[in-house]
Formats: structure tokens, sequence, C-alpha cells
């Protein structure tokens, strides 16, 4: 926590001692990538990347031009995320898999530092699930079938303990004429506990908790208003 604060206090003593050059920074964010599920947290890392993740968001925030070449923005992250959990099984040498696929409100923050025609981006904030589906692929039973599951808010609400996805993303862009972006970037959404009590509870695979790895491909457009330019 102390390390947290004193970042935040030297955060805001670079965007005070030169407060001429900050302006307004707003962007928008365009995300395609593959997605690798773990059930019940077996490992830290996916096996494999079954499925596809997109999303798209709006930012805004300021931005603080250090140098000529370098600087920081701080940024508010709000848009929409779909994410997909596909998971395989092997159960008495029979193929089993399953699929979770969510329609979430994105809310976050982003830090950002410029440097020449690039920039390292971390930040976090929470996915909140609105609809999705869930299907099952089963051939390990004596009868085998293919089931697919609507689901509400309120479902999704029944599924899982808490239904809020936290999250963490990383990424590296490259700015091109100062405005349109391009990059790769790492997700990380933390366990979506299960109520083993509630909806499905009798017929998913996934016991105790869903969470998942994404790696991809980000295009955007950035603009800044107001500032000494």
């Amino acid at each position: 926590m102390k390390k947290f604060l004193l970042f935040i206090l030297l955060i805001s003593s670079i965007f005070y001692s030169n407060l001429s050059a900050v302006s307004l920074s707003l962007g928008f964010i365009g995300q395609f990538g593959m997605s690798g599920a773990i059930a019940d947290s077996a490992s830290k890392l996916p096996s494999s990347f079954r499925d596809f993740d997109m999303g798209y968001s709006f930012l805004i925030g300021m931005r603080n031009d250090i140098t000529h070449n370098t600087g920081i923005s701080i940024l508010a992250d709000i848009g929409y995320y779909h994410d997909a959990y596909a998971l395989k099984y092997d159960i008495n040498g029979n193929r089993a898999t399953e699929n979770y696929q969510f329609d979430s409100f994105m809310i976050g923050g982003v830090f950002k530092f410029h440097f020449f025609f690039m920039s390292l981006s971390g930040g976090g904030g929470v996915k909140i699930p609105i609809s999705g589906s869930y299907r099952l692929e089963d051939s390990s039973s004596e009868y085998a079938y293919n089931r697919r599951y609507y689901l509400d808010r309120g479902d999704i609400s029944d599924i899982f303990e808490n239904a809020l996805i936290p999250y963490v993303k990383f990424s590296l862009d490259f700015h091109i004429l100062n405005y349109l972006l391009i990059g790769v970037y790492v997700n990380y959404d933390f366990a979506l506990n299960f109520n083993n009590n509630g909806y499905l509870s009798d017929i998913r695979i996934a016991s105790k908790s869903i969470s998942s790895l994404d790696l991809g491909l980000q295009f955007g457009y950035f603009f800044n208003v107001l500032g000494n330019r």
C-alpha cells in the first residue's frame, strides 16, 4: 500500500509541476484476441487458446508531456467486452467441452507512458456481465448430448458467487502520425467462482471457478485537446 501511495504521489507531482503541458486526452480502441480459459484454477496459464474475445472502449483523461519525446497519461476506460471461455475435458476416454460467453459492460483505468512513437500501458478494472450463454457437448455419458442455455443478468448472478470479472491488462502500442494506434495486449481475467447451489450446478463440469488469459491486437485513435502544443 505504501508503494502504491508513493507511486500516486510521484505521478501527481509530475502533473502539477508542469501544468502548461497538460492536455485533455480522448481515445477509442477496438480489440480482438485469442482467449485461453482455465477451469478450477488448475494452473496459472491456459493449456490452449480455443476461442476469441473482442471489445471496444472509449478513453478520457489527462496527458502530461514530460519532455518533447516522453509523456504520461492517466485515463478512464469505459466500454463493451465479449468474453469467451472454451474448455475441453477427457472423461474416461471420451471428449466433453463446455463454453461460456459473456457480453459485459467494462469500466476501468489505464496508465500510459509515452516515448517517441510508442507507449506502454497498464491498467485494470471490472467487467459486469449483462447477458451470455452456456453450451455443453458431452459424449462421456450414456446419452451424448449438446445443450445450449441463454443467460440473462439474473442467471449469471445465480451461477456465480460474485458475477463480476476483475481484470488487468498490459499493452505495447505504436502511434502513427501521432493519432492512429496499433498494438498488442495481454489481458488476464480473474476467477469467477461458482455458486455450487445455483443454476446449472447439476449440469456443468467445471466445479470451482473459471478464469482466462487473452492475447491480441488493438487498434485505435487518440487526440489531445486544450494542451499547449
